[in-house]
């Protein structure tokens, strides 16, 4: 799957931008309920609740997660 045009460059995005779980899935190659697992086990933090059912993570949690860390 193509990574859409504004996460082409994460590296520029204000660290306080939002990511969903499709685009953390595009960006990470790996699947929205290892994502979530990945959660659970504490490698990447709680997203943020912008809505009943929405949830996003910040792009520095994002940057932190794809290099490896937890922010």
């Amino acid at each position: 799957m193509a990574i859409p045009q504004r996460l082409e460059t994460l590296t520029s995005l204000p660290a306080e931008a939002l990511v969903s779980a499709k685009e953390l899935s595009i960006l990470s190659g790996r699947s929205r309920a290892s994502i979530w697992r990945d959660v659970q086990a504490g490698r990447l933090p709680q997203p943020i609740a912008i809505g009943p059912q929405a949830r996003r993570w910040r792009v520095s949690d994002v940057r932190a997660y794809l290099n490896g860390g937890v922010s």
